[in-house]
């Protein structure tokens, strides 16, 4: 990986002469960003571009270089690749459109260059890519032009599935004041994917945080296990959120589980920082710069009290409290020079001090004396005003490089100052409140997850329980076989009897005591409650009987299974299916027969830890019935939680389950009982 961000010899394949010949754009990228390796170009003719000569075959160049870029038609792609397997090239951006990309005939092309790379071992970036950038190491390789002028060096990495977004992101990082490190776009990952790239940045000592902009995941999994075990943040913008249509489904959490949906809950999960566009990504990333958010005590001082009555509702939003302001603090700040003019609450007005000084002596009294976990600070200020605030700005990023405490610095001035500003100071400055609260949120909420899931483990069992014979079948498993398989992993179920007849469902009846339930066992009854075949509360065997005839009229062969009632609880649902992207997930929610309708549910990638499972539940809006309301008792959060991690272990260690639902689970007061299950193997 390392020749393709630090080459010490390139050669450039596919540039000639012409103003509009696109290969000739890399070199004079790579001359204008001051390349200092060894550089090369391949044509159909003769020339050269900026002292460059152009050779007329690979075969010309020195042998053993570093890195090849090509771009030209794709068709000619796979025979340049071999000749440059014949001179030693071993690391190669193939930049060229036109492959699975594009057609079938395209496919066929690609499986042709995997070939040709297979024999010489070699490793490429692409196809269809705009390639790599080092801004540590002066390497440009895309064929659009970018000037130097406007790119920063920064901690931000970007990984990009889209050449496009990679080059708007290495704009926008620079102009945000965060800078960009090396940017990557990926293309087709045909050879390397998003993961591959990752690891490498994950290990790369200057990149300190890493953009993701994916369209489709690789290998989400991986993702997964790489982003838990990095303590650097990673942001991820994924697009392409519509859903193919799919074939109706056969479980309520087949049919909630949106793939968006569990993508954003894997991402939650792993600790990463999933963002709707590049302005709230490159607020993010603003809010990453920082010194980390710890908690959630903001002090808001601003010039404007409009400003500062927005900033409180933005704050509240995402969860800030502006805790009230301390005596001391009221005594040092009131030493200050015409401080008897400001109003001393939290948010803090300056009303009409113009002493932009006297700005960041407040600034750093709150630190001193308040200590809280984040401080925002809007500044608004006129165009004769610039020379006051640039040095407030300056005088800012300062108290945050010697305190290590996060200020986020929201500036509104007229024209492109802010801007001006920007080029002048290392510290991330903010164009609006709510990105700079959204910045701050995100670091908190990174810092949050970090000190929950630090140094957790998953419990894994020695040896599941044998459950195959009642998974042996595909297809759908019956009610009570899938009772059997959440007994075998210690999930409680509520005691069941089966019959064939309405007598020998009396008797059952009469043995399990009253009151109890009368359930159809038909694999092809998705929904019993829809299809009548399901009666609760019956209280004799005269009832039972009576019932047990309806339900036998007209399907004398089908059995029934006869279940004692459980008591008095918050029915909820557990849930699990198997996402192409993600493997084994896991469902929680309200369950019942009003899940579809509520959805009120949240999702985990199995294997769960504890803090996930507790996540789970904290994430759904109707979790204060799990507290009790109205005069009835709490429910066993202990006995919920561990009825995940029984269920999480399910579908992990018996791949052949596609579909499980436990709904309803009743959670009690004391312990928890699942009264219907249903599994479906494939």
């Amino acid at each position: 990986m390392q020749h393709f961000f630090d080459p010490h010899s390139i050669v450039v394949i596919g540039v000639s002469e012409r103003p509009d010949n696109l290969a000739r754009n890399i070199i004079i990228n790579l001359r204008n960003f001051g390349y200092r390796g060894q550089l090369y170009a391949v044509g159909r003719q003769t020339g050269s571009v900026l002292d460059v000569p152009i050779v007329t075959s690979v075969e010309e160049i020195p042998q053993g270089i570093d890195l090849a870029v090509i771009l030209t038609p794709a068709a000619a792609v796979p025979d340049l690749v071999d000749a440059c397997g014949r001179t030693g090239i071993r690391s190669i951006v193939i930049e060229s459109g036109g492959f699975s990309e594009y057609s079938e005939a395209g496919r066929v092309l690609e499986e042709r260059l995997k070939q040709v790379v297979g024999k010489w071992g070699i490793r490429f970036v692409g196809p269809n890519c705009i390639s790599v950038v080092n801004l540590q190491k002066d390497v440009c390789l895309p064929f659009a032009s970018i000037s130097p002028i406007g790119t920063r060096l920064g901690p931000a990495s970007v990984i990009a599935q889209s050449g496009g977004v990679s080059i708007t992101y290495l704009d926008q990082l620079s102009s945000s004041g965060v800078g960009a490190n090396k940017v990557i776009s990926i293309g087709n990952k045909a050879d390397f994917n998003e993961t591959d790239y990752l690891t490498f940045l994950l290990d790369d000592p200057t990149t300190q945080m890493i953009v993701l902009y994916l369209e489709s995941f690789g290998d989400g999994r991986r993702l997964m296990e790489l982003a838990r075990s990095s303590p650097k943040p990673i942001i991820v913008h994924k697009s392409n959120r519509s859903q193919a249509s799919q074939a109706i489904a056969l479980s309520h959490t087949a049919a909630l589980a949106a793939d968006d949906r569990i993508v954003s809950a894997a991402l939650r999960q792993a600790g990463i920082l999933r963002t709707e566009s590049f302005e709230d990504t490159v607020s993010v990333a603003r809010g990453l710069a920082l010194p980390p958010v710890r908690g959630n005590d903001l002090v808001i001082i601003s010039r404007s009290g409009g400003h500062a009555v927005i900033a409180a509702d933005v704050a509240e939003r995402y969860g800030f409290r502006l805790a009230p302001l301390s005596d001391e603090f009221e005594r040092v700040v009131r030493t200050f020079n015409r401080a008897d003019v400001i109003a001393l609450t939290n948010p803090v007005d300056l009303g009409t001090i113009f002493d932009f000084g006297l700005y960041a002596q407040i600034v750093q009294a709150c630190l001193q004396t308040l200590a809280p976990d984040a401080i925002l600070l809007i500044n608004t200020y006129s165009i004769t005003e610039t020379d006051g605030a640039h040095r407030l700005a300056q005088r800012v990023e300062q108290i945050v490089r010697e305190s290590g405490r996060p200020v986020a610095l929201c500036v509104y001035t007229q024209g492109d100052d802010r801007q001006v500003l920007q080029e002048q100071v290392g510290l991330p400055l903010f164009g609006e409140i709510e990105h700079a609260v959204r910045g701050l949120a995100a670091s908190r909420d990174r810092y949050r997850w970090q000190m929950r899931h630090h140094g957790e483990v998953v419990q894994v069992a020695d040896a599941p329980p044998d459950v195959k014979r009642w998974l042996s079948a595909t297809g759908v498993v019956t009610t009570d076989a899938a009772l059997q398989v959440c007994q075998a992993y210690d999930i409680p179920v509520a005691a069941w009897e089966t019959a064939s007849n309405p007598d020998q469902a009396a008797r059952a009846a009469d043995r399990l005591g009253y009151s109890v339930a009368l359930k159809v066992l038909d694999a092809n009854v998705t929904h019993k409650s829809d299809a009548g075949g399901v009666v609760l509360g019956l209280a004799n065997a005269d009832q039972v009987r009576r019932e047990a005839a309806v339900m036998l009229r007209g399907a004398p062969c089908i059995r029934l299974m006869v279940q004692r009632m459980a008591g008095e609880g918050v029915e909820v649902i557990l849930g699990g299916k198997r996402d192409h992207t993600f493997g084994p997930v896991v469902m929680f929610g309200l369950g019942g027969i009003h899940v579809e309708v509520l959805e009120d549910v949240t999702f985990r990638v199995a294997p769960l830890s504890r803090a996930d499972a507790e996540e789970m539940i904290e994430e759904v809006r109707g979790r204060r019935l799990l507290d009790g309301v109205r005069g009835k008792l709490p429910v066993d959060r202990k006995a919920l939680i561990e009825a995940l991690l029984s269920l999480s272990r399910l579908l992990v260690e018996y791949p052949c389950i596609t579909e499980v639902d436990i709904n309803p689970l009743i959670v009690l007061h004391r312990g928890c009982i699942a009264v219907d299950a249903r599994i479906v193997t494939g």
